[in-house]
């Protein structure tokens, strides 16, 4: 007998009202009526404008008290106005609610359907299917037997004894297991006594949870928690398991984070550790945002049997809004000991970070004008008592104004003053090179920098002329034996920066690349002049050399900092070259060649006067798109005097698609006056796909002057169906004589635990490009729910 639908086909005996309604209201709802409870009208016009997302998601707007109930069966009995007995194939909808089975009791006074054999509830993304059930379907609640269930907005699923439901969107598993992967192949699982899941709030709270790993018990958690949607929900993330030989000491080192969702504005992250031979470990971090303030607290500790005594570190960025355009400010770490770093550190680069900022200030702004104060000071580890770090200055305190206007009547002006004194917490050494420049023990600095620019622009051309005066004040007091100093010096600076740009139609290009191409020409001069006057004397409280590349050749100073002005009568010539696609303005190729001729010869230096050179050397670039997933770019510094390259460096990537790539890098820098400060080292680093659902990782980094491996990675990673697993292998040395050896293995169950801190961030700071797998199952059709 084919299905028939009560909504077209009324049965004998329909007298009683409130049915009589239930029918016409299915009726006018399956026709689109307006007719539906006259008293309602506006509102469930309202509701029928289903909004474009919620059609996609088949999701009715109208509230289940107004919506209409749908039924289908082979066979239809009962008494209408009191019970309906639905058999064969039975089906009963309402608004986003399934209801299914062989055999369907519903009694519309109570609204409760009874449900035996093939029972099924669907509702949105959520199934539940078993032997027999109980369902209310106004307020949603009722009891399932032996339910197999899915989540398919997670992409969990599994079965349960009993599942009782609630209102709210709410529901109990009793004796459950849990798991993301496929019904022919479940490799993990997760195993419950109870579980209450509240879709409204996306928690999923259980106890006595047992996670299975190819059917082999390997955790047990008195209390878990699941993500059932994508907002943050407090739960373990990846353990990571790893050994560790760092500073003479091997042995395991194990991770178990716990993610604590405390608000939607505030969370944290704790990570208990266990370190082989040290002890345990203790670590958090506090995340906060407020409406005028928020910050990153971050703490750990431990107490060390191998240092023999207690040992920590504390770190906390802050930043509040105090009134409007004033904000406070505090970036402060510090750890307990030089050699923290290296015993119980997590450098993810292979660099160690032995200088530890404590900065406290507040900034201003207003009309143009940005106002910083601040003391600043630094922790500065000494692992190696042989081989001391030089100190820095500290700032105590340090004030500091900038104001900028841009085309005011044509002109750029800015203006930037400057008052701080320096401290000096350090020893001091005049025959040790190491102290060079740390002749003074404390001081006071205030400058003030004044320049106006004209600037002349048009498409083809630019012209432009800029005066800067520049003066600055020191009163210092030097260590016991250097003489005082007290001096003011005010040099003027004139400038002048200009370049064209021509451009034509490559034809000859366009055959090659398969599209048509532009090339451009574009000449710069850039002259500055500056008078000479004596510095060697002055303190070098934050000044070093700025380097020489491309963007330090057509600069003003070739210092960085404030404390050395560079005399100059110099010439930058530089011509630089384009391809770019006409229709898009891509650039597919750039080449960049420069030198700056010194009329006079610069005398000013870092620590000594400098022998003058009349000519720079000579840079050249090169950077290449021309194949859309190979980059290739290259920089050569060629010094005339010797008659040599002394720096060259050539990057090369190349990424076909998504987890495929490949890096290649050289750099060579050749010191003429110091062999000692020539390096040589090239690098190596990819992710690659092996085989089906295996990838490698790695990266070699080596010196050639010193014969060795400066940093190592070496990775697996493998993507079931439903878990990860990562293996990462990493040496690296933290000094001449320390050196460090990692091995971590993290395995992430998808949609069960999120990443932990190790190894992803590693291999993301070690292979530029790296995509790592995702750790949630794919995200689901708005169709796949359909019924």
């Amino acid at each position: 007998m084919p299905k028939t639908f009560i909504a077209k086909r009324l049965p004998p005996g329909l007298k009683h009202s409130k049915f009589k309604k239930l029918f016409l209201g299915i009726l006018a709802y399956g026709f689109a009526l307006p007719a539906l409870y006259a008293q309602e009208s506006a509102k469930l016009d309202e509701a029928l404008n289903l909004k474009l997302e919620d059609q996609l998601l088949v999701r009715p707007v109208v509230p289940d008290d107004l919506a209409p109930t749908f039924t289908s069966s082979k066979k239809l009995d009962g008494v209408v106005d009191r019970q309906m007995r639905l058999e064969g194939d039975a089906v009963i909808r309402r608004n986003r609610t399934v209801v299914k089975g062989d055999l369907i009791t519903y009694d519309p006074d109570t609204d409760i359907a009874d449900v035996e054999g093939n029972a099924a509830l669907i509702k949105d993304a959520t199934s539940f299917k078993g032997p027999k059930a109980k369902i209310r379907l106004d307020a949603q609640s009722g009891w399932m037997d032996e339910p197999n269930y899915e989540l398919r907005e997670i992409g969990g699923s599994g079965k349960a004894s009993r599942v009782d439901f609630k209102e709210d969107n709410e529901f109990e598993f009793e004796k459950l297991t849990y798991t993301t992967c496929r019904p022919d192949n479940i490799d993990w699982y997760l195993t419950a006594s109870r579980m209450d899941v509240q879709q409204d709030t996306n928690t999923a709270v259980g106890t006595n949870g047992v996670l299975h790993f190819f059917s082999v018990p390997i955790l047990y958690t008195p209390v878990f928690s699941l993500p059932t949607g994508s907002a943050r929900t407090s739960g373990f993330l990846s353990p990571t398991y790893g050994r560790v030989k760092r500073g003479g000491v091997q042995g395991w080192d194990i991770t178990v984070p716990y993610y604590v969702n405390l608000a939607p504005n505030r969370d944290m992250t704790l990570f208990p550790r266990y370190i082989q031979q040290r002890g345990e470990q203790l670590g958090g971090e506090f995340r906060y945002l407020e409406k005028n303030y928020q910050g990153i607290l971050t703490a750990e500790a431990i107490s060390d049997a191998v240092y023999g005594k207690d040992r920590w570190a504390f770190g906390l960025k802050h930043t509040q809004t105090i009134a409007s355009g004033l904000v406070g400010y505090t970036d402060y770490s510090r750890v307990s000991d030089d050699r923290y770093v290296d015993d119980l550190g997590k450098s993810l680069n292979g660099v160690v970070n032995r200088q530890f900022n404590q900065e406290v200030g507040a900034r201003y702004a207003i009309d143009g004008w940005s106002v910083l104060t601040r003391v600043q000071k630094f922790q500065t580890l000494q692992p190696d008592p042989t081989n001391p770090v030089l100190l820095p200055y500290e700032r105590e305190p340090q004030v500091n104004a900038k104001f900028t206007k841009n085309n005011w009547n044509g002109l750029n002006f800015s203006f930037e003053s400057d008052a701080t004194r320096f401290t000096y917490k350090g020893l001091f050494d005049a025959s040790n090179p190491l102290y060079t420049g740390r002749t003074f023990k404390e001081g006071n600095r205030a400058y003030a920098v004044t320049s106006v620019a004209k600037p002349y622009m048009t498409p083809g051309y630019y012209l432009t002329p800029k005066v800067t005066l520049r003066s600055t004040q020191y009163t210092v007091d030097p260590f016991p034996g250097q003489a005082d100093l007290n001096r003011n010096i005010t040099l003027p600076t004139f400038s002048l920066d200009s370049g064209v740009t021509l451009e034509r139609d490559a034809i000859e290009l366009n055959g090659f690349m398969g599209k048509n191409m532009l090339m451009t020409l574009e000449p710069r001069a850039f002259y500055v002049y500056t008078p000479y006057t004596y510095q060697n004397d002055l303190p070098l409280f934050d000044t070093a050399d700025s380097g020489f590349g491309i963007s330090q050749i057509f600069s003003e100073n070739s210092f960085a900092g404030n404390d050395r002005v560079a005399d100059n009568n110099k010439i930058t010539l530089g011509i630089t070259s384009r391809i770019l696609d006409a229709d898009t303005g891509v650039e597919r190729l750039r080449g960049v060649l420069a030198q700056r001729i010194d009329l006079d010869g610069q005398r000013v230096g870092l620590t000594a006067e400098q022998k003058p050179t009349k000519r720079s050397d000579i840079l050249a670039g090169l950077s290449t798109r021309l194949i859309g997933n190979f980059n290739l770019d290259g920089l050569a510094q060629y010094n005339e005097q010797v008659s040599k390259l002394v720096q060259q460096s050539v990057t090369a990537s190349y990424r076909p698609e998504l987890r495929k790539l490949l890096n290649l890098s050289y750099k060579r820098t050749v010191n003429p006056v110091d062999a000692k400060s020539t390096t040589d080292q090239y690098e190596v680093s990819g992710q690659w796909p092996l085989a089906k659902q295996w990838y490698g990782i790695a990266r070699y980094n080596y010196d050639l002057i010193s014969n060795q491996v400066l940093n190592r990675v070496v990775g697996l990673e493998y993507d079931a169906d439903c878990w990860v697993v990562r293996v990462v292998q990493r040496e690296y040395r933290n000094t001449s004589v320390l050196s460090t050896s990692e091995i971590y293995m993290q395995i992430d169950f998808k949609g069960f635990s999120g990443f932990g801190s190790n190894p992803i961030n590693l291999i993301r700071f070690n292979i530029p490009g790296y995509e790592p797998i995702s750790p949630n199952p794919a995200p689901i059709s708005p169709f796949e729910s359909y019924e």
